[in-house]
């Protein structure tokens, strides 16, 4: 992953999101992040901005 920085968020699959790339930090950012991922699955907006960690950085 580029940066370092995770990638969260749905994907281009349906009913498939993402919480991954979270490099040497693993566990810690990883179940921080899933807070984030979770309210995107139920349709909230998340507490943190997820801007720029999304899989369309990737075009």
């Amino acid at each position: 992953m580029r940066g370092g920085q995770p990638v969260l968020g749905a994907s281009r699959y349906d009913n498939l999101y993402l919480n991954t790339g979270h490099g040497t930090l693993g566990w810690t950012m990883a179940c921080g992040s899933s807070r984030a991922v979770a309210d995107l699955v139920l349709g909230k907006q998340p507490e943190i901005s997820i801007e720029g960690l999304t899989a369309e950085r990737y075009g």
